[in-house]
């Protein structure tokens, strides 16, 4: 900095304000122009360790992902590196459990982002001496900062398409009940379904993983019901490609005898066969709101339960038509 003082011909110090954007600065367009290019000239960055050392802040958020490999997380992911990037922040991943983070992470970041994946692996987010962390894609108890999206909205819009197609017979994938988004997504298909007169039998909603796996394993189960489902509403769309191997598994189509929608849209629904129907929800939002909020807690606000009211959209593809005679 001092170099680039010397060959603009200004003080230290403006040059310090200057690239610090000091909105109390009133400097000449042309000073500015010569310090700038001096900057250029110099290829001077800032000392990034330096800055550390002299405001105590890493300038870096963490964020615990359980499933590295699962592209729901990294679109969230991507909405919250968006916004730290844009607040000045560097955002660091880690696919380690939730259990390790004070090894990984917490000496080296400002405040914490977890995406965790059952109710086990939620943390204690109020660790003395710890940096602030939030819950993000989860609630935890009533008083723990979080940032979720509409899963409930989600779910009953998928149910309400499949009642739209004539559809009474629909089934419910769901996701582990001891998690908070599990839940939720299961009382939007209950909504709907209540809406529209109908009883929700016990034997048409089947607890499930988040995963292909599970959701194969459930569809199996619901598939020997009798009278079987016409439609199955999915906790997620990797839950809807495992039931739609089910279906196919069973001797039977999709959409011609069952109907498939799955919450969440992915990248290669459209390529599946037949091409998924889904319910895009707003992941990316989610993860930005995730980082002002614990961007507003690291400069000592209390945080709170957040929850993105961008409606859900439905994204209407081959996997689902009308039931069989109709």
């Amino acid at each position: 900095m001092k170099d680039v003082a010397a060959e603009a011909g200004v003080d230290t110090s403006l040059v310090s304000r200057l690239l610090n954007a000091d909105q109390t600065l009133s400097v000449r367009p042309e000073t500015e122009e010569r310090v700038m290019a001096a900057v250029r000239r110099l290829a001077y960055r800032p000392n990034t360790a330096a800055r550390t050392l002299k405001t105590a802040r890493t300038m870096a958020l963490g964020m615990v992902i359980p499933d590295l490999s699962n592209v729901i997380y990294a679109e969230i992911a991507r909405g919250a590196g968006d916004r730290a990037a844009a607040a000045g922040y560097v955002l660091l991943i880690s696919g380690a459990a939730a259990e390790v983070r004070t090894e990984i992470l917490e000496d080296r970041v400002d405040g914490l982002l977890y995406a965790v994946a059952t109710a086990q692996s939620v943390p204690d987010l109020d660790v003395p001496g710890a940096p602030p962390a939030i819950l993000i894609n989860r609630r935890g108890p009533a008083s723990s900062p979080s940032v979720v999206v509409d899963d409930r909205a989600g779910v009953a819009l998928a149910t309400r398409y499949l009642l739209s197609l004539e559809h009474r017979r629909i089934a419910h994938v769901a996701g582990p009940q001891d998690v908070d988004t599990a839940r939720r997504r299961r009382r939007g298909y209950v909504d709907a379904m209540t809406a529209a007169g109908l009883d929700v039998p016990a034997e048409l909603t089947v607890e499930s993983t988040f995963d292909e796996e599970g959701g194969a394993a459930s569809t199996a189960a619901l598939l020997r019901v009798t009278p079987r489902p016409t439609a199955i509403v999915a906790a997620n769309s990797n839950a809807a490609v495992g039931a739609m191997a089910a279906v196919r598994e069973a001797g039977l189509s999709v959409p011609q005898d069952v109907s498939v929608v799955g919450l969440h849209d992915i990248p290669h629904a459209s390529y599946l066969n037949p091409a998924l129907t889904t319910v895009r929800m707003p992941l990316a939002e989610m993860g930005g709101r995730a980082v002002d909020l614990l961007l507003g807690m690291i400069a000592g606000d209390p945080g709170g339960a957040v929850m993105v009211t961008t409606p859900p959209e439905l994204i209407v593809r081959a996997s689902c038509g009308p039931p069989a005679g109709r």
